[in-house]
């Protein structure tokens, strides 16, 4: 199973990204091809919150909820919420990764089918030796 950095939905769903085109076939290819994908709930919430604030929040709420819809997507949640965010807090600070990426990270390696995360963030690069990362990129 594939953890899916929520920089490819965001990428995925505005025109204007950058990156929009790639993170957008790769989301389709996984639709359709019905790649087992997942992402933590936090990832939902960074998404909403983020088309929210570009567009409108009840343009936020239909696209969350889309997702939710995916037969393909798993949605992780952290059991125990003080012990996730404490190895959030040790992650951040002997990798130097950022906060939210840790919670991507512990995300990924504590769901045990998950074997890659796929991202469009290079950040991710400072733990590739923990779990494979697939940064796409446009080259």
């Amino acid at each position: 199973m594939k953890y899916i950095d929520s920089s490819i939905f965001i990428g995925a769903f505005l025109p204007t990204d950058p990156n929009y085109k790639l993170c957008r076939s790769f989301i389709d290819d996984a639709i359709k091809g019905k790649l087992p994908i997942a992402i933590s709930i936090f990832g939902l919430a960074e998404i909403g919150g983020f088309i929210t604030r570009h567009i409108n929040e009840k343009a936020g709420l239909k696209h969350v909820t889309a997702l939710q819809g995916i037969q393909n997507l798993q949605i992780y949640y952290a059991e125990d919420f003080d012990t996730f965010m404490n190895s959030v807090l040790a992650v951040s600070v002997s990798t130097g990764l950022p906060g939210a990426d840790a919670i991507h990270f512990l995300s990924a390696i504590s769901l045990p089918d998950v074997d890659e995360v796929i991202t469009i963030d290079h950040h991710f690069k400072r733990v590739r030796d923990k779990i494979k990362i697939t940064i796409l990129s446009q080259e």
